[in-house]
């Protein structure tokens, strides 16, 4: 018996929702839509969200931030958690921690900058994209002053990985402010 209440709710919210306008079965999307396609220059902006209200997925990811997007071509290197070299101690390894103070654990994805890409308009916690690796970067920790124009990408526990990335030249992008 719950399982029919539940059905039946389920499909009154169904043709509820189809019936709203703006729904892609309605005569007002397609009309919408189609003076869209006409005005191809027009600056896309999501509309109002309603409660309740269908909208075109499509729109939910159009960039809002009026910020634009910085791009710069850097010195890309690795680094880990663990140091070579070191006499094992009985002592409890202490955890990573960036230039602010943030705990490095493997498998966050985070970078250390170079204090003149600081300079330049980076900041603690700024999301960086970096050109070959997949997804995004957070600014966790801070380079030595020799350093010019450089990233360091976290490894966490993976020498062999950061060995391996070596020294690249890429291009990271952020949003500037």
């Amino acid at each position: 018996m719950r399982h029919i209440y539940f059905t039946i709710l389920t499909l009154a919210l169904a043709a509820t929702l189809l019936a709203q306008p703006g729904c892609a079965r309605t005569r007002d999307a397609k009309q919408s839509a189609l003076q869209a396609s006409q005005a191809p220059n027009a600056a896309k902006t999501p509309p109002s969200l309603a409660l309740g209200q269908i909208v075109d997925p499509g729109s939910l990811f159009i960039a809002t931030s009026s910020a634009p997007t910085k791009t710069l071509r850097v010195k890309a290197m690795a680094y880990t958690a663990c140091s070579v070299g070191k006499k094992k101690s009985k002592r409890k390894a202490r955890t990573a921690r960036g230039a602010w103070g943030d705990t490095l654990t493997p498998g966050i994805k985070a970078v250390a900058v170079s204090p003149d890409l600081l300079e330049m308009g980076l900041d603690h916690g700024d999301v960086i994209t970096i050109e070959g690796l997949p997804g995004q970067y957070k600014v966790l920790d801070v380079m030595h002053s020799r350093h010019d124009k450089s990233i360091d990408i976290f490894y966490g526990d993976d020498q062999c990985g950061a060995i391996q990335w070596g020294r690249r030249s890429l291009t990271i992008s952020w949003q500037g402010d």
